[in-house]
């Protein structure tokens, strides 16, 4: 299995800064299915999602492996305790939790793993929501994976354990969870040449800027930006989608 604590490193600072957030609808859905306080942000990065828990549940508590990710997160959430565990060994008490999170980082866990460790520290009633903000297809998408298939040896599409998509979705919801509940909001990701700079830097299989293609990878991304923005922005169409399941 990669490990995505090596494929993260130096990452970081893009990630905070150029990474989409999630719609305030989605948090209040999330909310409103949950019968409790304390909840678990696994993989929790530099803490996008873990920002949005804490203003809708009165406990949270993250679990993030990589070092650089950590630092940061620990500057801007001190009140929030993030173990340096992962999400197959969080190293956090049992039974503690009423919903654990995993935003953008389910196809790094072993599944049967994970499903363990959250049976082990979730409450009797507690949920699992595995969330992505999924890009949805038009030509400015199409145009940048092939940008990233010709440079990228690590570019992979899909999600749920490197499957595709669908392959993803059908394992979510028919196999992984006992019982599951799927929602999806528009979360648009609007963005400028920097932030679409910084978010494709921030990605686990670009290239690092020590690789001898970097500066081409940079160059043709920036070409395609031009080609798109309109007054300088480009709106890439994409959902937020949650799958909220008990084991």
């Amino acid at each position: 299995m990669v490990d995505s604590k090596e494929l993260f490193a130096g990452r970081a600072e893009d990630y905070y800064k150029c990474r989409p957030s999630y719609p305030e609808e989605a948090i209040d859905w999330l909310k409103s299915k949950v019968s409790g306080e304390n909840a678990l942000d696994v993989g929790a990065g530099t803490g996008i999602f873990t920002q949005k828990l804490l203003s809708r549940f009165k406990n949270v508590s993250a679990v993030e492996p990589n070092s650089d990710m950590r630092r940061i997160f620990n500057d801007f959430f001190p009140e929030v305790y993030c173990s340096d565990g992962t999400g197959e060994d969080t190293k956090l008490p049992g039974k503690s939790f009423d919903l654990i999170t995993i935003a953008q980082a389910f196809h790094w866990l072993e599944a049967e793993r994970f499903k363990q460790e959250a049976g082990r520290i979730l409450r009797d009633d507690g949920k699992v929501a595995i969330i992505w903000n999924t890009e949805l297809q038009n030509d400015f998408i199409a145009e940048r994976n092939r940008i990233c298939q010709k440079y990228c040896p690590r570019f992979r599409s899909g999600h749920a354990g490197k499957l595709s998509a669908a392959e993803g979705d059908a394992f979510l919801r028919n196999e992984y969870f006992r019982e599951v509940e799927f929602i999806a909001f528009d979360n648009p990701f609007i963005m400028d040449l920097r932030i679409f700079e910084g978010n494709m830097r921030s990605r686990s299989y670009a290239l690092g800027a020590q690789e001898s293609d970097y500066c081409k990878f940079m160059a043709e991304l920036r070409a395609l930006f031009e080609r798109h923005a309109e007054n300088g922005i480009v709106a890439a169409p994409q959902q937020t989608q949650i799958y909220l399941g008990i084991f």
